[in-house]
């Protein structure tokens, strides 16, 4: 009993995996960001933040944080949740996937406080088009298994349609580590609220074995950055075994 009880953390870390990144403008630290991955039963729950740093929170402060739940049997979406702080905007989003239907309700601020200026609650029909954090999953396993192809995503109200390519493969050597990973084109054209509007081509080192980016070149209206991966923790599996069935 004893031993069971000594080995119970190291089974719970085990279906747990966070990655976290540093974001450059040039050579200066401007954003960090982690996530993590929690399979817990039949889910699989996502967890993220984004802020700015150092000089980039002097440009424009950002701060972002949210979650999804995700049916790991068809990777599908169950819940969507996400938090926007950019300049003076504010907002929140919360989704829920249920009986063929989405039952969006959006919370906007008055800028930077907690006294609310405006909720919204709609319904729209679900199909087949998940939140953001789905939509990544599905990109890393289907990028994987095919050269190309569209990712469907359903965000702020409207269906997308994402492509993209893989266009080489390379070794890639990042403050977490060395790697091995496919080079993918994206194209997010999505319109958004808030200053992190995706513009252009995106390109994503991810890794081959592991499926989760290591580098990535991202687009957006204020300019573009450099990711990176910087540290890994947990079950370096978590994502494979989930992605490829194979848990």
């Amino acid at each position: 009993m004893l031993l069971l009880l000594l080995l119970l953390p190291l089974s719970l870390l085990a279906k747990e995996l966070t990655l976290c990144y540093k974001a450059y403008y040039l050579f200066f630290p401007v954003a960090q960001t982690c996530i993590t991955y929690r399979l817990q039963g039949e889910d699989l729950r996502v967890y993220s933040y984004a802020k700015t740093i150092n000089v980039g929170g002097l440009v424009k402060r950002v701060y972002n944080y949210g979650y999804a739940v995700i049916s790991v049997k068809n990777l599908m979406p169950k819940e969507f949740f996400y938090h926007q702080e950019e300049g003076e905007f504010k907002r929140e989003q919360h989704y829920i996937f249920k009986n063929s239907k989405i039952y969006v309700k959006e919370t906007h601020y008055v800028k930077l406080t907690d006294k609310v200026k405006k909720e919204e609650e709609r319904v729209y029909p679900f199909d087949g088009h998940p939140d953001p954090y789905t939509a990544s999953l599905v990109l890393y396993r289907n990028s994987i298994q095919n050269g190309a192809g569209v990712i469907k995503m359903f965000y702020d109200g409207k269906k997308y349609h994402i492509p993209y390519k893989v266009v080489g493969e390379e070794g890639i050597e990042v403050p977490a580590g060395n790697y091995y990973a496919k080079v993918v084109d994206v194209s997010p054209n999505v319109e958004t609220k808030g200053l992190l509007q995706p513009k252009g081509s995106w390109k994503l080192w991810i890794e081959k074995t592991n499926l989760f980016p290591v580098r990535m070149q991202l687009f957006f209206v204020l300019g573009s950055v450099r990711a990176l991966l910087e540290e890994v923790k947990g079950d370096r599996d978590l994502l494979r075994n989930v992605l490829l069935g194979q848990r």
